[in-house]
């Protein structure tokens, strides 16, 4: 990130600390602070009306800060004509004055009724107005970023996700300052109330955060590639790691420290339970701080992950009988040691004879575990095609292969080319089951940087220097869908998934549609025979089925809810993909399901 991107980053952190502060001190006011405790509870008002007025200097520096960033204003009289600009006419500067006029409400508010009876009464209104204002203010910061941007159901969910996310954080981490407070001027059985109220509510909003944080990582990272591979990843680890570290000194202040306030517990424990607040304290702002530089990155979704390591996790020693057996035999004697940890969390006399065991057979197996559930990877391993398994891309990698890999591998890439034998490697069969074993980063790996036989020798030539990216890409497009097709010939079914080639077709009605509009109906292909058009049955008219008729030499009018393909290249891409040759096409027809992957073939012949 640039300077300017750091302090954008850094001021947005200090105003959603400012309102998780507020958030969190009227809910430790609400349902944690003793109602009789005045002096305290008057602390906790001071305490909210500083969030408060934090929260609206820092968003007002915010604010100005991000408006000249979006217009490039440099002079006093340009930078207000951006802010009038960016408050006039963008989502974000409309939700700051929203969010502007609930913490002046919300000033006013405390202003006015804080003080009285020596506190907010948490039984009135005045506290279940002031919370409603301050969760209303907290909540709709998702309109600022990623999940504001998304649109549509979708962003309506996120947003959602996003709201609870930041009131559960908020009520969490933004009642830790309140509760030092409590700790450090209540009567200790009334600070050992408050810290068991406060654990309650502390536990609710972790599982609040934990659930809703794994929908969005789902959304915004999407991967393991995405995780360890991009910067918004890597951020993400770093909240992780410090959220963990929260919880363990939130578990050892709940397990240990709290329970000493109680009649007869240590002297000091009040003292120590403070500084561990304290330490909680500054855990949380991280937290929120690497928020911060999360919302202000591109979602790993976004960005092509660059894997950092020589190997990833893989499950495909399941697929085999024999690793299987060795799996199971390394996981054994662990899970056994592990179950008699277990118990001896219950029977003493066997937990550390237990640990230690577990510990040994741990070592003794990682190195077999590790070889066995991990593979190769490379720095492109979790890439994926920017060509969408586009009909053009599959046809023009097919024009590449037969030009630049037929040699080698052969026209049917069989590994039997002319030249083959001569070779210190056997090209490797590309219509075997083993394609699919590689990601397509790794396949674009091996095609832009070759591969090195055991020997040292050159099993396969680097053609990054010959090829352009999108040409290896159409490289990969081609082999998936040729090896596709050559497993379907022989029982009109598919031994993986394969997905459809991407199209665009034109309806009946005279409207244009792509793949991506027939997401959640089943879509019927169909090849015509020499007449060109479809019978006119095809069509059901059912909202749930599309028809799609193939175009070959001319476009194909479409016969009522029908819709033709209009581009050339879709028909010798289904040719191959369906395991035929462009002159036997016709009549042929495929199946794929409500997520656009092909599940059945039908030729001529075949059974009805």
């Amino acid at each position: 990130m640039d300077p300017q991107a750091i302090v954008l980053a850094s001021l947005r952190a200090g105003h959603l600390l400012a309102l998780a502060s507020l958030f969190g001190t009227l809910t430790s006011l609400a349902l944690v602070a003793p109602a009789e405790a005045g002096a305290a509870r008057a602390r906790l008002v001071r305490l909210a009306q500083w969030s408060a007025g934090l929260a609206l200097l820092i968003g007002a520096a915010w604010l100005v800060l991000q408006a000249l960033t979006m217009t490039g204003a440099a002079s006093v009289s340009g930078a207000l004509t951006a802010l009038r600009t960016v408050l006039r006419d963008t989502r974000f500067g409309h939700l700051m004055i929203l969010r502007f006029g609930l913490l002046l409400a919300l000033f006013s508010l405390l202003s006015r009724h804080g003080l009285a009876m020596g506190g907010l009464d948490s039984r009135g209104w005045p506290i279940t107005a002031a919370l409603v204002l301050a969760g209303l203010a907290l909540a709709i910061q998702g309109g600022a970023g990623h999940a504001g941007a998304a649109g549509g159901p979708t962003g309506a969910g996120l947003l959602l996700l996003e709201a609870l996310h930041l009131l559960g954080a908020a009520a969490w981490l933004g009642g830790l300052l309140p509760l030092f407070v409590l700790v450090g001027s209540l009567p200790r059985p009334a600070a050992f109330t408050a810290c068991r109220s406060f654990s309650a509510l502390g536990l609710g909003a972790v599982l609040l955060i934990a659930g809703t944080a794994l929908v969005q990582s789902w959304q915004w990272i999407g991967s393991l590639g995405g995780l360890f591979g991009t910067q918004y990843g890597r951020i993400a680890l770093l909240k992780l790691g410090l959220f963990i570290a929260l919880l363990s000194l939130a578990a050892v202040n709940h397990f240990v420290l709290t329970d000493r306030l109680q009649p007869g517990g240590n002297a000091i424990a009040r003292r120590l339970l403070r500084r561990s607040i304290v330490a909680e304290v500054l855990l949380g702002a991280l937290v929120i701080l690497a928020a911060a530089f999360l919302a202000s990155a591109a979602p790993a979704t976004h960005e092509a992950p660059v894997w950092p390591f020589s190997w990833r996790p893989s499950l495909d020693v399941l697929s085999d009988a024999n690793g299987r057996r060795q799996l199971w035999g390394s996981l054994l004697p662990v899970g056994i040691a592990g179950a008699c940890v277990i118990i001896g969390l219950l029977w003493r006399p066997v937990f550390w004879v237990s640990l230690t065991v577990l510990g040994i057979l741990l070592g003794l197996t990682s190195p077999r575990l590790a070889s066995l559930l991990t593979t190769d990877a490379y720095p492109t391993t979790f890439a994926r095609s920017p060509t969408e398994f586009a009909d053009s891309s599959i046809v023009r990698g097919a024009a590449l292969f037969a030009v630049h890999c037929s040699l080698c591998h052969g026209t049917d890439a069989r590994g039997d080319g002319p030249i083959a034998q001569s070779l210190p490697v056997r090209p490797a069969d590309l219509t075997a089951a083993h394609l699919w074993a590689h990601t397509e980063g790794d396949l674009f790996w091996y095609v832009s940087h070759g591969i090195t036989a055991p020997s040292g020798a050159s099993a396969m030539p680097a053609f990054a220097d010959k090829l352009p990216s999108d040409d290896r890409w159409a490289l990969i497009d081609f082999l998936k869908a040729h090896n596709a097709g050559q497993t379907v010939q022989g029982g009109g079914q598919w031994s993986r998934p394969v997905p459809l080639p991407q199209f665009d077709a034109r309806c009946g009605d005279g409207s244009t549609i792509d793949l991506d509009d027939l997401r959640g109906r089943v879509v019927h292909i169909i090849a015509p025979g020499p007449e060109n058009v479809p019978p006119p049955a095809t069509a059901t008219g059912d909202p749930k089925i599309a028809t799609i008729v193939l175009s070959r030499q001319r476009p194909v009018k479409p016969i009522g809810a029908a819709c033709a393909t209009i581009e050339r290249d879709a028909w010798t891409a289904f040719s191959i993909v369906l395991g035929v040759t462009p002159e036997a096409l016709p009549e042929t027809q495929a199946l794929a399901d409500q997520n656009g992957w092909l599940r059945a073939r039908w030729r001529p012949g075949d059974p009805a």
